[in-house]
Formats: C-alpha cells, structure tokens, sequence
C-alpha cells in the first residue's frame, strides 16, 4: 500500500518527510490511544 506523502517536525525542528526515504524500506507504526 503506497501512502500519501508527508511531512512532521521533531522536537528539535528537523523536518522528516516521507519523500525523503523514497526508495528505502520504511516501517511507519501508528497509535491510536496514545494520550
């Protein structure tokens, strides 16, 4: 399943998108209750 691109801000202020690991294996883990 390909997934919409993208972008978060860390706590830090560096900016992860999605695009940028294009072509790589990446697992994206979701929670739903947390908080």
């Amino acid at each position: 399943m390909r997934a919409l691109d993208f972008d978060l801000v860390a706590l830090d202020g560096t900016r992860h998108r999605l695009a940028d690991y294009r072509g790589t294996w990446l697992l994206l883990v979701f929670h739903r209750h947390l908080g």
